[in-house]
C-alpha cells in the first residue's frame, strides 16, 4: 500500500494549501487594516461642502425608480409621458451612457483582478545537439527534453492595501458612471418635457397667426369694396393701404412661426432617437400643473441629484488612487510556484519520478526611479484637489438652478395672471373697437392697433404658460427628481 504522506503528490499539493492559506491571511490584514491613506481628509472635504448648504445635509439617500420620470405625473399629459418613455428607450446618447457604464463595470473587474493569483498552464519541448569535439572526441550528443508545468502561480501579497486601493478607485469610478447614467436619464426627460412643450407652444402661436392672417384678409376685403364704391375714396385708400401692410405683416409672423414648428419637430424627434423628418405630432395643446411648488423644499433633496452623486464618487476615486499611488512606494512581497513534469521522452512524462516543483517568495523594494514614484504621487493628489474643487462648482451650481427656478416660478405666476387680464381686456377692446369703426366712430388705425394688441397679448400669454411648463421641468432636473 502505497504511504500518503511520502507521496510527492500529496506533499506538493499540502505545500499549495499552506502557501495559499497564508496568502490569504496575508491578503485580508492588507485589507482590513489599511484603508485608503487620507481618508479623514475626504471626509472633513465632504463635510465643508455640505455645510455650504441652508441646511444640515444628510447622508447619500438611495436614488428612487422613479427619480427620472415620476414628476411626469403633475403635467397630466398621458402623451408627453409615453414621449419621454420613448427618449429614454431609443435615445443614443443615453444609450452611449449606458455604454460607459458598462466599461466601467469592467474596468473594476480588471481592477480587482490582481487581489487573486495569476494560474497559468504550459508545456515545452526542445531538442538540442552539442558537437562531440568540445572536450573529447566522439559523437555529436543530441538531446531531448519535454517539460510540462500543469499549474504556475504568480501572486503578489497585496499586503498594503495597494491594490485595494486601486480596486476602490475603480469602484467609486464605477459608481459614478452609474451616476452619470442617472443624471443623463433624468435631463433627458427634462430636454423631452421642455422640447414637447415648446412644439405644444409653437403650433398654438402658429394657429394664432393664422387666425389673424383671415381676420385680417376679411377686414382688408370689406375696406376693398368700400373703395371700390367710391365711398370716402382718399380715406378708404388710405384705409386699404394700413390694412395690406397689417396684412402682410401678419402673413410674415405666420412662416416665422412655421420655421419654428418644423425645427421643433425635427429636434423633438431627434431626442426620440429617430429620423429628424419633421412630421412628429407632440402633445398637441400645453398641459397643465396639477399643483404649485411646496414651501421649504429641504436642502437634502439636492443630494439626490445624481451629477452631485457622480462628482462625490469621483472624488472617493481620486482619493483611493492617490493613496494606491503613495503605497507604490512600499515593499512588494510577490508569491511564486510551479508544478509539473519534465522528461526526455514524452511517455515518460506520466511517471511519478517525472514531477517537479517549486515554491518561492520574492520581496521587492524601489531604491530609485528618477522621482517617477513621487511624481505619481503629486499627480493624483493634484487631481484630487481638481475634482474638489469641481464638486464644490457643482454644489454651487445647484443651489443657483434651484434657486433660480423656484424665484421664476413666482414671478412666471404672477406674470401669466397679469397677461390673462390684459388679454381678456385687448380682447375686449378689440370687439369695441370694430363696433366703432363699423359705426364711422373711428378709425381703422384705432382697429389695426386693437387687434395687434389683443394678437400680442394672447401670444404673450401663450409664450408665459409654455416658459412655466419649462421652467417646472427645470426645477425637478436641479432637484434631481419630484419633490
Amino acid at each position: 500500500m502505497t504511504n500518503t504522506v511520502c507521496n510527492p503528490k500529496f506533499k506538493l499539493l499540502t505545500s499549495f494549501r499552506h502557501l495559499s492559506a497564508a496568502a490569504f491571511c496575508l491578503l485580508g490584514v492588507g485589507c482590513a487594516f489599511f484603508p485608503p491613506l487620507g481618508s479623514k481628509r475626504l471626509k472633513t472635504d465632504i463635510e465643508a461642502l455640505h455645510g455650504t448648504a441652508p441646511a444640515k445635509w444628510a447622508a447619500l439617500p438611495g436614488i428612487p425608480k422613479s427619480a427620472a420620470t415620476g414628476w411626469l405625473d403633475e403635467f397630466g399629459s398621458a402623451r408627453l409621458s409615453a414621449l419621454v418613455q420613448q427618449a429614454i428607450t431609443a435615445n443614443p446618447s443615453l444609450k452611449a451612457a449606458a455604454a460607459r457604464a458598462e466599461q466601467t463595470r469592467a474596468q473594476l473587474m480588471q481592477a480587482g483582478a490582481g487581489l487573486f493569483p495569476a494560474l497559468t498552464s504550459t508545456g515545452t519541448g526542445s531538442r538540442t545537439q552539442s558537437p562531440g569535439d568540445l572536450r573529447f572526441p566522439g559523437n555529436n550528443q543530441i538531446a531531448n527534453r519535454f517539460t510540462g508545468n500543469w499549474l504556475n502561480i504568480s501572486w503578489e501579497i497585496d499586503f498594503w492595501g495597494r491594490v485595494a486601493d486601486t480596486r476602490r478607485a475603480a469602484k467609486a469610478g464605477s459608481e459614478a458612471a452609474e451616476e452619470d447614467w442617472h443624471a443623463a436619464c433624468l435631463s433627458l426627460a427634462a430636454t423631452t418635457v421642455q422640447t414637447a412643450v415648446t412644439l405644444a407652444e409653437a403650433e398654438t402661436l402658429l394657429a394664432l397667426a393664422q387666425s389673424n392672417v383671415a381676420t385680417r384678409k376679411t377686414q382688408l376685403g370689406i375696406l376693398e369694396r368700400q373703395m371700390d364704391r367710391g365711398i370716402e375714396p382718399e380715406r378708404a385708400a388710405l384705409d386699404v393701404s394700413l390694412s395690406r401692410a397689417d396684412l402682410a405683416r401678419a402673413e410674415s409672423t405666420v412662416q416665422q412661426r412655421r420655421a419654428t414648428v418644423d425645427q421643433t419637430r425635427r429636434t423633438l424627434e431627434t431626442l426620440l432617437g429617430g429620423y429628424p423628418a419633421g412630421t412628429e405630432r407632440g402633445i398637441g395643446s400645453l398641459p397643465s400643473l396639477k399643483r404649485g411648488i411646496p414651501a421649504g423644499l429641504p436642502s437634502e433633496m439636492l443630494l439626490r441629484r445624481p451629477d452631485l452623486r457622480a462628482a462625490e464618487r469621483r472624488l472617493a476615486a481620486a482619493l483611493a488612487s492617490e493613496s494606491a499611488a503613495k503605497k507604490a512606494m512600499l515593499p512588494s512581497i510577490r508569491l511564486t510556484g510551479s508544478a509539473g513534469r519534465t522528461s526526455q521522452q514524452i511517455e515518460q512524462l506520466i511517471r511519478p519520478e517525472a514531477a517537479i516543483w517549486n515554491i518561492g517568495t520574492q520581496v521587492g523594494q524601489t531604491l530609485f526611479q528618477g522621482g517617477a514614484l513621487k511624481a505619481g504621487v503629486d499627480l493624483q493628489r493634484g487631481r484630487y484637489k481638481e475634482v474638489l474643487q469641481t464638486y464644490s462648482a457643482s454644489v454651487l451650481t445647484a443651489f443657483r438652478e434651484i434657486e433660480t427656478a423656484l424665484a421664476a416660478e413666482q414671478f412666471l405666476v404672477v406674470q401669466e395672471g397679469a397677461l390673462e387680464r390684459a388679454a381678456s381686456e385687448a380682447e375686449r377692446a378689440e370687439a369695441l373697437a370694430l363696433s366703432q369703426y363699423e359705426k364711422g366712430l373711428s378709425e381703422v388705425l384705432t382697429l389695426l392697433d386693437t387687434r395687434q394688441r389683443a394678437f400680442d397679448a394672447r401670444s404673450t400669454l401663450t409664450s408665459v404658460k409654455a416658459q412655466r411648463l419649462r421652467n417646472r421641468a427645470g426645477l425637478y432636473l436641479a432637484l434631481g427628481g419630484e419633490f
